[in-house]
């Protein structure tokens, strides 16, 4: 396993730049995921430290060596692509050990290791077949396999899982998992899916038009999002963000907002609101801190109750998400099943603001203290 620094790297076509200077440094065996929408450069970044595109500017070093301008077979990565990228003509035994036989790897050995891998991947009993006759699944264990049996430096995933149906995804994102915490192997992974980057990444990298809009654990980068661009991308539902009114309210400074009726909330951190007394910021809370009233709540600093107008309310097994509209804007609840809530009722809600954020309306950032 090996470091991966990433130093101000830039990747321009003619004019114009799709990676706008890339920093980013993460510690040997840790699992980095690279997570943003469509056409965020994620994957021109992914190629880039795999040697498939030349960067324009900046340094990308594996370990202590510097591979800016090294081909992709002296960087000793190995990479696993959402197309599987198997050879249909090989059986699974052959497409894992072919990365080997290119590298003159005795017969014996390349055996050996074939065996070691589909054990650790459970695929022993497909080693005969071709990848036609393999699922989806299957297949994408095979490609994981294949990049395995290398024991390279750093591996390096790019939507892997994109092709696999719902059930199969959550199979395999378990099994990427525990694979990282057996092996403690360097891994990038690119995906556009949040899910997939909080329950499997020791860091994440929320990326957008080419820049990192934040680095950190899932958990710093959920509660304490640097912009709204990242809490609005990261969460599911995503971030409610209501426009409020900072105000004074016995001596503190606390937000305004318009539910039923007009509403105070407290607010955690007193400094960043010092200077926006009197104007507008957008308040964001998570659907899980709107919530049925719960007795064990009841007086605690930061939990008020008000009362709102239900618009929609989806079931979803664990919870119901109930929507209203709050100062103008639409928010989600997180409620229990069992709590009474119908489309047009007015009924009593909690709001949880210990863990609440308040953003600049101009800029889109995050006002800290």
């Amino acid at each position: 396993m090996a470091s991966l620094v990433i130093e101000n790297v830039k990747k321009r076509y003619g004019e114009t730049e799709i990676l706008k200077g890339i920093n980013i440094s993460i510690e040997p065996g840790e699992f980095l995921i690279l997570v943003g929408p469509s056409g965020c450069g994620k994957s021109t970044l992914m190629n880039s430290i795999a040697g498939l595109e030349d960067v324009s500017e900046g340094r990308i070093l594996i370990g202590d060596k510097d591979v800016t301008f090294s081909s992709p077979k002296d960087r000793d990565i190995a990479m696993v692509f959402q197309s599987y990228a198997l050879y249909p003509n090989m059986t699974v035994a052959a497409n894992i050990s072919f990365g080997l036989e290119m590298r003159k790897v005795p017969k014996e050995e390349r055996e050996a290791e074939v065996q070691r891998v589909a054990d650790m991947l459970q695929i022993g009993h497909l080693l005969k077949r071709k990848p036609a006759q393999l699922s989806g699944g299957q297949r994408q264990r095979v490609a994981m396999g294949r990049a395995l049996a290398r024991r390279p430096k750093m591996y390096l995933f790019d939507e892997p899982l994109s092709n696999l149906d719902a059930k199969l995804r959550v199979e395999m994102r378990t099994e990427i998992k525990k694979l990282h915490q057996k092996l403690g192997t360097t891994i990038v992974y690119v995906t556009h899916d949040q899910i997939e980057a909080m329950t499997l990444a020791d860091r994440i990298a929320v990326m957008k038009d080419g820049e990192v809009q934040q680095l950190g654990t899932p958990q710093e980068i959920y509660d304490n999002p640097t912009n709204l661009f990242v809490a609005g991308f990261m969460g599911s539902p995503a971030m409610n963000f209501v426009p409020a009114k900072v105000v004074e309210q016995n001596g503190a400074y606390a937000l305004e907002l318009q539910a039923t009726k007009p509403t105070v909330l407290p607010f955690p951190d007193q400094e960043s609101l010092k200077s926006y007394l009197g104007k507008e910021v957008l308040l964001g809370l998570r659907p899980e801190m709107i919530t049925e009233p719960q007795p064990h709540k009841e007086g605690a600093n930061f939990v008020v109750k008000a009362d709102i107008d239900v618009e929609v309310t989806e079931p979803m097994g664990a919870d119901t998400m109930v929507l209203t509209r709050i100062s103008g804007a639409e928010v989600n609840c997180r409620s229990n099943p069992a709590y009474p809530a119908k489309a047009g009722e007015t009924i009593p809600m909690m709001f949880d603001t210990s863990k609440a954020v308040a953003f600049d309306p101009a800029n889109g950032q995050r006002i800290d203290g």
